[in-house]
């Protein structure tokens, strides 16, 4: 027995006791596990420092070898209970900081703590909140759970006439075997009702760093992933226990947009989609075979109803998506529900994700874009007997990847922007019907691609990561290029030349992606965007007066002029979905690709901002003005043909003249300094080099013979003496993210 004294810590509207490990917000209990108490503990008591991740892992976890991602998921869990950022700051790479004002206080309770002591193997420190007169677990010297009965100190003051030695034995042993009995249920009960995937491990499948697709079979036995290796992609299955391998669809020149297992993991599906062709549904054996086509022209993976008898996937055609229902053999397709672009909730806004067949197999779900917005995106439901839809989530992010259902129903799994500042996928947990969404993961990879086992124990994503570097090469001598910048991150999402030989160009720093500009000497680099979206495709203006660029600083897609200093933004459109500007030779005018009612038309709007006035009513995309200011190269794809092209129009529109096909590449296309010809980055064939289109239409010449590195983005100076170009690596892998039970 003894004296209590309980210490407080004050901070704003919360007050934290360190005795009950209770954090109070104007005296009402915020509820939170006591791992997420004990790291606020651990901050506050080290306010005003950085504390490393590796101490608080340490000190958190003394005994057991845990994921970085238990403390991420930590700190969201209290950033969510305390405001936001406010009182937790991140430093990168490095670890966090308590940085509010804290009083101290104590309190010596005038009341009487009785400990008693036995031990249990029953671990569940992590699964509930303790109050005061609950139970709570310390560590014992083995390693061993303690439980401290704490009885309720009103009640245990001391009395004048003491109790037997024999009947206080009798009421402790009582106490004891009631409160084992209340563990037991707790933990029968938080099991039962707990969500999946709270505390998790992270296992990488795959270390080539050329996996991009992947799936699991329901049973967990056995993972399908795509390799993608110069140019070409094929399938492979290892088994999850042995680790041996099989190829089963051979590499070739395509791009195979998932995988799914088939209810009984006997079949593997998937969408091949060669350069210039409508996608198609092949179905495999799950151990190797001939492949099968099914169906043509698919726009996603599929996905299987709960009985394996009918598959449902998304088919575009001009302005508009559509989720098709199918038989499991391709046959009797029908459609469920189409969506236009002008539609203010629209399917399929992200391109070839699946939809997600729920458990019950009454709803299909969908990321969607709402209310006319490109970056404001939520999951909707629609109803597999009629088509009627309704939004599964209240949540809303700037964008939403792939989705897939829990196996139980009461949730569903994806991959999230979280923030218009963010280019990273992570991913979440939305319960259904309702509940707050949480992470899963939270780190500065991105994640693509979902699959979870039946048993909703594990799942399977990718993990990727781009880096690049601006590297310059003397237009006489391309084979000896030099690196001009060092960050990792420089010019994957474009840059442009300004006509005194400077640089403009995209670099992500601390979660943001922004505006650089910088000198072929050696000099500082200036940044010109800042806080401000996710800004990228610079495109000099002809006087090197501005800088035109897409960014979603409001929300949406739009273009954005600034000075080259940075200053003065001017927001030039106010489409849906406005991207890839050009100058026109006088620099008074930019042209641009928009989404209108007709699909994808070519725009122009005048540089001081006004009106957008349609210039190609066509299905066009990635204009480029020609050096002389007289011709518009772009992407076209005459309907219902099923081949994009590259055409050439006359600056003020008209009819097309096609010069080859739509090649796969990497950034955008770009005229040669002397508009002899179109040069784009090859990604499929010669990667890591830039290929030239000769505009008779003759087959396209490799130009470089680089490393096999993609190029991101290149382009020529004014001059054409220089050309600069972005490169880098790629990597993805396949990781295994399986639920640790406690």
């Amino acid at each position: 027995m003894s004296k209590e004294i309980k210490h407080f810590y004050e901070f704003g509207p919360f007050r934290i006791d360190t005795v009950n490990r209770r954090l109070m917000r104007d005296g009402e209990v915020v509820p939170l596990k006591a791992k997420a108490v004990d790291t606020l503990l651990l901050l506050i008591q080290h306010r005003g420092d950085i504390v490393e991740k590796d101490d608080l892992m340490k000190a958190l976890w003394p005994d057991s070898f845990v994921e970085e991602a238990n403390l991420t998921q930590n700190i969201y869990t209290l950033r969510k209970a305390l405001g936001e950022n406010q009182y937790i700051e991140t430093v990168p790479r490095r670890g966090y900081r308590f940085v509010a004002e804290v009083k101290e206080s104590d309190d010596a309770a005038d009341l009487i703590v009785i400990k008693e002591r036995t031990r249990t193997r029953l671990s569940y420190e992590e699964e509930f909140e303790q109050e005061p007169q609950e139970l709570s677990a310390v560590r014992a010297p083995d390693d061993q759970p303690v439980i401290d009965v704490g009885a309720p100190r009103a009640a245990l003051q001391l009395s004048e006439a003491r109790p037997s030695t024999g009947r206080r034995w009798l009421w402790t042993a009582i106490a004891l075997g009631g409160a084992l009995v209340l563990i037991v249920a707790a933990i029968l009960w938080m099991g039962r009702a707990r969500a999946p995937f709270e505390s998790v491990k992270l296992t990488k499948f795959t270390t080539t760093g050329k996996a991009v697709k992947v799936a699991i079979s329901p049973d967990g036995k056995y993972v399908a992933y795509v390799i993608s290796d110069s140019g070409q992609q094929g399938v492979w299955l290892r088994q999850t226990v042995t680790g041996k391998e099989l190829q089963i669809v051979p590499a070739q020149k395509t791009d195979i947009y998932g995988l799914t297992f088939t209810r009984d993991g006997n079949y593997i599906f998937y969408v091949s989609q060669e350069q210039n062709r409508l996608g198609m549904i092949f179905q495999v054996p799950s151990l190797g075979g001939t492949p099968d086509k099914l169906v043509e022209d698919v726009d996603s993976p599929v996905t299987f109803s709960p009985d394996g008898r009918q598959m449902a996937f998304i088919r575009f055609s001009p302005g508009a998506a559509s989720i098709v229902i199918a038989n499991i053999d391709g046959t009797g397709e029908r459609t469920l529900v189409t969506t236009h672009r002008t539609d203010s909730m629209r399917i399929g806004p992200n391109g070839v994700l699946p939809p997600s067949w729920s458990p019950d197999g009454n709803i299909i779900a969908c990321p969607v874009s709402i209310n006319s917005v490109q970056w404001d995106q939520t999951v909707y439901g629609f109803r597999t007997k009629d088509g009627t839809g309704q939004q599964l989530t209240m949540g809303h992010w700037p964008a939403i990847g792939r989705v897939e259902w829990a196996p139980d129903g009461r949730g569903i799994l994806a991959t999230v922007i979280e923030s218009e500042t963010s280019a990273e996928q992570q991913i979440w947990y939305v319960p259904y019907p309702k509940g707050d969404a949480r992470r899963i993961t939270n780190d500065l990879t991105d994640y693509r691609d979902l699959g979870v086992t039946a048993d909703a124990r594990t799942l399977i994503t990718i993990q990727s990561e781009k880096k690049a570097n601006i590297w310059l090469a003397p237009a006489s001598n391309l084979d000896h290029p030099t690196q001009l910048t060092v960050t990792s991150y420089d010019g994957l999402n474009g840059l442009s030349w300004t006509p005194d030989g400077r640089l403009v160009y995209t670099s992500q720093i601390a979660g943001e992606q922004n505006l650089w500009i910088t000198d072929l000497n050696g000099g500082v680099p200036k940044q010109l965007t800042a806080h401000a979206g996710f800004n990228e495709q610079p495109t000099v203006s002809p006087d090197g007066r501005y800088v035109v660029f897409l960014s979603n600083r409001n929300g949406q897609e739009h273009l954005w002029r600034i000075d080259i200093d940075g200053k003065h933004a001017l927001e030039l459109t106010h489409g849906l979905s406005d991207k890839t500007p050009t100058f026109t030779l006088d620099g008074r005018t930019v042209i641009f690709r928009a989404l209108t009612s007709n699909g994808s038309n070519l725009l122009r709007v005048p540089i001081d901002g006004g009106e957008s006035v349609l210039l190609i009513d066509k299905s066009t995309f990635d204009p480029n003005v020609s050096p002389d200011g007289k011709t518009i190269a772009c992407g076209y794809r005459p309907e219902p043909a099923a081949k994009n092209q590259i055409a050439l129009f006359a600056i003020d529109g008209g009819q097309p003249r096609f010069v080859g096909d739509w090649p796969a590449q990497y950034g955008r296309l770009r005229w040669m300094p002397d508009g002899s010809a179109i040069a784009y980055a090859g990604r499929q064939a010669g990667v890591g080099n830039i290929w030239i289109q000769p505009l008779d239409g003759s087959a396209p010449k490799q130009l470089t013979h680089w490393n096999p590195n993609p190029v991101f983005s290149f382009g020529w100076s004014h001059d054409g003496k220089w050309l600069a170009y972005a490169s880098g690596t790629l990597t993805s892998d396949v990781v295994l993210i399986t639920e640790v039970r406690r």
